[in-house]
């Protein structure tokens, strides 16, 4: 497996006349890391159909202003795509629903479903052809899939960064030693100080979470903690910080999505919550925590220039310029927060990875999605925050997101009187 992957992008067409084969962009991604560096040409250049592969790295040099090691390096140019980057960066792939609990935030439904080994198969193929990047396995809680390691095992050898989530309960050592080998970055979910965590997920867990911890560092996993924003546990973002800060992990905060259990149970944070929401972002926030702390970017107060230059005009959400979700019955979609209506198909039944990505008219919908007008003065680059969210509260998507910082402070205002 080739280490490195360079992916030759061209990022403006269908927004200003260009050619084919003009590259503005140059994505340089490190499989053994995870790293993505993002490099914006001031100066674009034509790459030949027929051009030597000597002189496309030479032409990769000069603009890099350093030599890439030839023996480690893929170079992938896939046909563009208007309004997108040519590919996915990441694939969201849920490979089960199968879960032992029952969280009522939960972003999945819990089930029986198990994506094929067949199917992974394809995926993996498609991964290392298209030189999409980062693949997020999901679930249910995907250790309970028979074909887990397998799983990972061919993930891992297309070439792309693997990242997963579990809820710790069925996590055992000769587990946590595959994820230290195939160098899969690990959350361990908790929504809560001990009290709060165990109403949601059921009396000892916490206990058993943090045990796991313990167990995936021990075996070098690079590993932290990962707790969604739900009402119950807004308080608590300061000594879940401060927990973080004790077992020596970064404590990833997600916002609730409108999916799953989290719709059924109306458990996503709306404008009623706007003052508790906001006190907890300004502490996520402050110099002293941003160390220990990663989070959406939304609820970033500073979005570093290295964020925008990944972004694809400016577009924070992912879903059809940057990310794609499958699910464990093999449904693709942009999203899965945008709910059923934005379901593109069956994967190898409907399309490839790539036909979704080309060619589906729910991809080309979401593609043109607008951001609400508030956002076209605002200064912060995240504009749009989540469609989803708009769509699940307003019903469209001309109003912004409660979660939006500045739509929250507008709401806390209001609270305070």
């Amino acid at each position: 497996m080739k280490k490195k992957i360079i992916r030759l992008e061209n990022t403006r067409l269908g927004f200003e006349t260009t050619r084919e084969n003009e590259i503005d962009k140059i994505l340089e991604f490190d499989s053994s890391s995870g790293n993505l560096r993002v490099h914006i040409l001031t100066q674009p250049f034509l790459v030949s159909s027929d051009g030597e592969k000597d002189e496309i790295f030479e032409t990769i040099n000069e603009k890099l202003g350093r030599k890439l090691n030839k023996s480690s390096t893929r170079i992938i140019q896939n046909l563009p795509v208007p309004k997108a980057y040519s590919a996915p960066f990441k694939i969201y792939l849920d490979i089960t629903t199968a879960c032992n609990l029952n969280c009522p935030f939960c972003l999945s439904r819990k089930g029986d479903k198990f994506i094929s080994l067949q199917i992974v198969k394809r995926i993996a193929k498609e991964i290392e052809r298209l030189g999409i990047m980062y693949v997020k396995v999901g679930g249910g809680d995907p250790l309970l899939h028979p074909d887990f390691e397998e799983i990972l095992r061919l993930l891992r050898a297309a070439g792309c960064f693997i990242t997963m989530s579990t809820n710790s309960t069925t996590m055992t050592p000769k587990i946590a030693k595959l994820l230290a080998e195939l160098n899969v970055r690990t959350s361990v979910s908790i929504e809560g100080l001990e009290r709060t965590n165990d109403m949601f997920r059921g009396k000892g867990h916490f206990k058993i979470a943090l045990k796991t911890l313990e167990l995936l560092k021990k075996e070098g996993v690079e590993t932290l903690l990962r707790v969604t924003l739900l009402r119950e546990n807004l308080k608590e973002v300061p000594e879940l910080v401060k927990l973080a800060k004790e077992k020596g992990v970064k404590i990833k905060f997600s916002y609730c999505r409108p999916a799953g259990n989290a719709i059924k149970n109306r458990m996503v944070l709306g404008p009623e919550d706007a003052k508790e929401y906001l006190e907890a972002i300004e502490f996520i926030n402050r110099p002293e925590n941003l160390p220990y702390v990663l989070m959406d970017e939304g609820m970033m107060f500073y979005q570093p220039l290295t964020i925008w230059e990944r972004l694809f005009r400016g577009r924070m959400c992912g879903a059809a310029n940057r990310s794609i979700h499958i699910d464990a019955e093999g449904n693709v979609s942009p999203c899965i927060f945008l709910g059923p209506s934005y379901k593109a198909g069956k994967i190898y039944q409907d399309g490839t990875i790539e036909d979704f990505w080309r060619k589906n008219e729910v991809f080309k919908k979401v593609r043109e999605i607008r951001q609400p007008k508030e956002c076209d003065s605002c200064d912060r680059i995240c504009k749009n925050e989540c469609p989803a969210n708009r769509l699940y509260f307003w019903g469209n998507f001309e109003r912004q997101d409660p979660n939006c910082l500045i739509e929250a402070r507008k709401n806390a205002k209001i609270r305070r009187r």
